[in-house]
């Protein structure tokens, strides 16, 4: 193996580069680390050494990289050199992309809080859109409820009265209290609806007044910490307030009226003439009621939004268009010291190969003797016979 060579003047002003670019992404590093050891921001006699250690041992680390790469794998056999510097390249590459996201996380902290608050705002104004539709189609069954108890009462009276449904006086008694049993069945499903109107109707105005509180957290001057501590505390109570508004929507009163509405009123044992009867007045409401029901059920089964913990660094994934220029600035930080090492490869592999051609040039070019023999050897053996 070749001896390392002295660097160059050009090649150190390039270490020199390096190394305060190195500088740079062992101080959003320790950022980073800052943050994983002390997620609230308080940290500890032992979590500034943490700090500091990994700040040290990045830039060092990445500062001897640097200078053992330009020092010695130009001077290695023409064999093996290669692929050191393609190792060593595809190293330095995953390790300059780990800290780019680290250094960029650092950046895009800012934005990407106030993307995601923002963001989570959203979600909960749209929950609440959703659970106000919901809330509105199950208070626009009040007027069926209340067709369906008056049409029950009148029903089973005429029954009670004559008999004019089942046709036969044994069976007046059951028809006509199958009939007060829907009307008094519809007459709770009513009471359940309004009773819940009024207290959604509170729960929604709590809401809006949170919403409200939270957009004026988000425009405020507060500090980051701060803000994100208030906003926390708000999408908390944005969630159990939208739990009280998931229990509160009359899903399950409706449907139990409507199966009741929908049931098989001749294997329930009714006579013909009173099933058809209540099949005839009561299907279509039943249909009615039960319509759109599965979808306000799947979305009180839905957990209500809030504003989860997200790492500093997901919110490079999670919002690309506010974290984009920090994620570039971040990048360039990581990839400038690559450039900076292939340039000053190629410009030591250019000083280690300069004395090589010097010594070919040097050396005479000599063909090999070769004694070129003359004459030809004749082959030896018995003599010719003289001609006749």
């Amino acid at each position: 193996m070749t001896k390392p060579i002295t660097l160059p003047i050009s090649v150190r002003g390039l270490l020199g580069f390096n190394a305060i670019l190195h500088l740079v992404s062992a101080i959003f590093a320790a950022i980073w680390v800052a943050e994983l050891v002390a997620p609230q921001g308080d940290l500890t006699f032992l979590n500034w050494v943490k700090v500091l250690l990994s700040a040290a041992a990045v830039a060092a680390g990445l500062t001897y990289c640097s200078y053992a790469a330009m020092r010695h794998l130009p001077t290695l056999p023409d064999a093996y050199r290669r692929g050191a510097i393609t190792a060593f390249i595809a190293a330095y590459a995953v390790l300059a992309m780990t800290l780019a996201v680290a250094a960029s996380s650092a950046l895009a902290n800012a934005a990407g809080q106030q993307a995601h608050a923002e963001a989570s705002l959203d979600a909960m104004r749209t929950a609440t859109e959703e659970r106000r539709r919901a809330f509105a189609e199950i208070t626009n069954r009040a007027p069926a409820l209340e067709e369906c108890e008056d049409t029950g009462l009148a029903m089973g009276r005429q029954e009670g009265a004559t008999g004019a449904f089942s046709r036969e006086g044994g069976d007046v008694g059951r028809v006509a209290i199958t009939l007060f049993n829907i009307a008094k069945s519809c007459r709770t499903a009513l009471d359940a609806v309004y009773a819940n109107r009024a207290e959604l109707i509170r729960l929604f105005d709590r809401i809006d007044r949170r919403l409200l509180d939270m957009r004026r957290v988000i425009d405020s001057d507060m500090d980051d910490d701060a803000k994100l501590a208030a906003m926390r505390k708000h999408a908390e109570e944005f969630r159990r307030l939208m739990r009280a508004v998931n229990d509160a929507l009359a899903v399950e009163v409706l449907k139990g009226v409507a199966d009741s509405l929908l049931k098989d009123w001749y294997a329930a044992g009714l006579p013909p003439r009173g099933a058809a009867a209540i099949t005839h007045n009561f299907a279509g409401l039943g249909e009615y009621l039960l319509e759109g029901l599965d979808d306000i059920a799947a979305l009180k089964s839905e957990p209500p939004p809030g504003m989860p913990v997200v790492a500093s660094a997901e919110y490079l994934a999670r919002y690309p268009k506010a974290t984009m220029g920090a994620l570039a600035i971040g990048v360039c930080i990581e990839l400038l010291p690559l450039g900076g090492i292939l340039i000053g490869l190629a410009i030591m592999m250019q000083e280690v190969n300069e004395p090589r051609r010097a010594r070919k040039a040097k050396e005479p070019t000599t063909a090999p003797a070769t004694a070129a023999r003359a004459g030809t050897t004749r082959g030896r053996g018995r003599p010719r016979k003289p001609k006749a």
